[in-house]
Parts: C-alpha cells; sequence; structure tokens
C-alpha cells in the first residue's frame, strides 16, 4: 500500500481549489493582507500526502464525512477553529489558533493500520506588510533575517503511527527558497531548495511507542529591495497521521501539540553578505517585529486580569448575542469576541469553558 513517510511531501502536490472563500479556499495566499488563518481538520480518508505549512489542507480529505472548518482573520487579530471526527474504525481531532506573530495548535488520531490515512491537522498562520528603509541602499537588495520558536511534543503508537510538525514561508506569495543565512535549526532533515522547520516520528514496529519533544529555533531569510514594500507570510502545521495504510488492522495512535510557534524577532538587516545598520523597518499593522511577539496566551481572561473567573463570566453574559463587534454602541474591542470572528455566540463560549478557573493565566 501507499507509504506516507516522513517528510511528508509528496514528489507531485495535487492542488485543490474552490471558489467558494468560506470552504477549503484559505491559503497563504488569499487571506487578507495584513492577516492570516487557521484550519483545522479530521476525518477518515485522505489521499496520503499533502503539502506545506500555508496551503490548503482541505483538499487532502477524499473519503467519509470529514469535518473540516476554517477561518481568515484581518490586521492584528486572530482566529480559532477545531475539528472532530469518529468512526468505526477511526477517530481524530484538532484545533488551532492562529494570530499575528504566534500559533497554538493540537491533532490527534486513534487508529487501524489498515485505515486508509485519517488525519487530524491544524494549518496556518499570518502575514504582514514589511518596507525596510536605507538612505545609503536605496533600490538596492538586501535580506531580512528573523526568527521563530517552536515548541511541541509529537507521540505515535503501534505499527503506523506518524505525528508532525512544520513550519515555511513565503515572500509575496512565493516560497522562500534555500538561502545561506536560513536555518532549520534542530528540525529533522529533508531533502528540499525551500526554507523550511520540520520535526516528525514514525513508529515501525508493534508494539511501538515513540515521542520527542520540540523545542527548536528556525532562522529565515528574506530577500528584498530596500524601499519597496513586501508581504511576508510565516506558517506551521500540527498533524497527526498515518505512516502506511496495510497489516493486519492493528490499533495504532498519534498525536501533536503545538504548544508555542512565535515570531522571535529581525536578526539582522545584510546587504552584500554582511550585517549592516542605519535600516529602519516600518509594517502594515505597526507591530514592532524588531522584538519577539508575546501572544495572549489566556484569551479567556475576558478582563484581562490575570484569572479566568467569575468576573470574566459577567463580562461575557454581559455581550453574549452581540451580532455585530463592529457595531459602535458596543463594548470597546469586543473582547467576550474570543475567536474574533466579530460576533459572541457559542464558539466563544466553548473557548471561554475551556479556560474557565484557569487561576493563572501566564
Amino acid at each position: 500500500m501507499s507509504n506516507q513517510s516522513l517528510p511528508f511531501l509528496c514528489a507531485s502536490i495535487t492542488v485543490f481549489a474552490s471558489a467558494d472563500l468560506t470552504f477549503g479556499a484559505l491559503k497563504q495566499s488569499t487571506v487578507p493582507t495584513p492577516g492570516g488563518f487557521v484550519q483545522a481538520c479530521a476525518g477518515p480518508i485522505t489521499c496520503g500526502c499533502g503539502g506545506w505549512a500555508g496551503d490548503d489542507w482541505m483538499g487532502v480529505y477524499n473519503g467519509g464525512t470529514p469535518d473540516l472548518h476554517e477561518m481568515a482573520f484581518s490586521g492584528n487579530s486572530s482566529a480559532s477553529q477545531s475539528a472532530s471526527f469518529s468512526g468505526a474504525s477511526n477517530s481524530n481531532t484538532s484545533s488551532g489558533t492562529a494570530g499575528m506573530g504566534y500559533c497554538t495548535m493540537e491533532a490527534t488520531n486513534s487508529f487501524l493500520s489498515t485505515d486508509h490515512f485519517a488525519l487530524g491537522i491544524a494549518n496556518g498562520g499570518w502575514n504582514e506588510t514589511f518596507t525596510v528603509s536605507n538612505p545609503a541602499h536605496a533600490g538596492q537588495a538586501g535580506i531580512m533575517q528573523f526568527t521563530v520558536t517552536v515548541i511541541g511534543r509529537l507521540d505515535a503508537t503501534g505499527i503506523t503511527g506518524s505525528a508532525g510538525i512544520s513550519t515555511t514561508a513565503y515572500k509575496d506569495n512565493f516560497q522562500l527558497m534555500s538561502s545561506p543565512l536560513a536555518n532549520p535549526g534542530n528540525s529533522d532533515a529533508i531533502s528540499t531548495d525551500r526554507q523550511y522547520g520540520n520535526w516528525g516520528i514514525a513508529t515501525y514496529g508493534n508494539p511501538n511507542t515513540d515521542g520527542k519533544n520540540v523545542n527548536g529555533t528556525v532562522t529565515y531569510a528574506v530577500p528584498f529591495t530596500f524601499g519597496t514594500s513586501f508581504k511576508l507570510g510565516v506558517y506551521v502545521n500540527c498533524r497527526a497521521g498515518q505512516r502506511s495504510s496495510g497489516g493486519f488492522g492493528t490499533a495504532c495512535s498519534s498525536h501533536a501539540t503545538l504548544s508555542q510557534f512565535t515570531w522571535g524577532g529581525i536578526t539582522n538587516i545584510y546587504f552584500n553578505g554582511a550585517p549592516i545598520s542605519g535600516s529602519m523597518i516600518t509594517s502594515g499593522t505597526g507591530i514592532n517585529w524588531i522584538q519577539p511577539v508575546q501572544p495572549n496566551t489566556c484569551p479567556a481572561d475576558i478582563n484581562n486580569d490575570g484569572f479566568v473567573d467569575d468576573a470574566d463570566f459577567v463580562f461575557f453574559v454581559a455581550a453574549y448575542n452581540i451580532l455585530d463587534c463592529a457595531d459602535p454602541s458596543m463594548p470597546s474591542g469586543c473582547p467576550a469576541d474570543i475567536n474574533n470572528d466579530g460576533v459572541v455566540d457559542d464558539a466563544d463560549f466553548t473557548i471561554f469553558v475551556a479556560g474557565y478557573n484557569d487561576l493563572v493565566c501566564p
């Protein structure tokens, strides 16, 4: 049977497209700028292949009744989605939050080795516009070097367990090509001419349990022209998959957790292969990308006092069923709209309940 080994990239990738921007059409080239998106997908049957982080992963599901969700966001905002599938021989879940400069994700998968590439995957990230100016180099070519931090955990059991976390980046919708100034850090090496970070595990024995802690820094290098605006997209996915399809129907599982994926800051601006000073960097959102991004890791803390408790619940109840957070009569910023989709509804309540009684927000 077909084998989905790690790395997961196929020699040829089928492109799936849709004119409907509400289903299966979100990818790094279609989302708002600045902005981003998140996908959460779970289902029993896939093609056993896939693309890079930031691609549309909904198209890999080609059978059964998968649970597929996605959401875009614009500006300095964020989006959250989750998915869950349960069938006769397999079950899987995924969830993810993506914002400007950060993502958190999780995926699980329980299946039989004879299933046809069951998969839970979360996928997404953000993009921003940058202009790098330097009076001594206007109109000349330079390179902007930045880092991302990746922290998580991968686990797999059985003869075909497989889990992974991957990241890549794009300039003006084109994936960044290999550069001497880019470095995948301590991630697993894959054969590619693109800039990336990739961590994966796959089991081959029965019984077999495999696990890996992920804690790395990926360095990217973006070519640009001084004084000319460009779009930079940074994306990641978190996969709980199936290495192969075959054997004798033994029970397998996989679990991937991405607890931190954050922008680490701009480390250098290069000209003619050497770092230079005196450059000014501006962005579309006004975020200071020279510094690391610190995400809000406790979105259910509506009143921002460091706790998720009854005080936050009072705020939530008062805002529940707000149907248009852009209405000027609504509370400033609409903080109870936890998933940033413009309304305060049951989707926000689900996130709030998950965080309730978190007595010390990070």
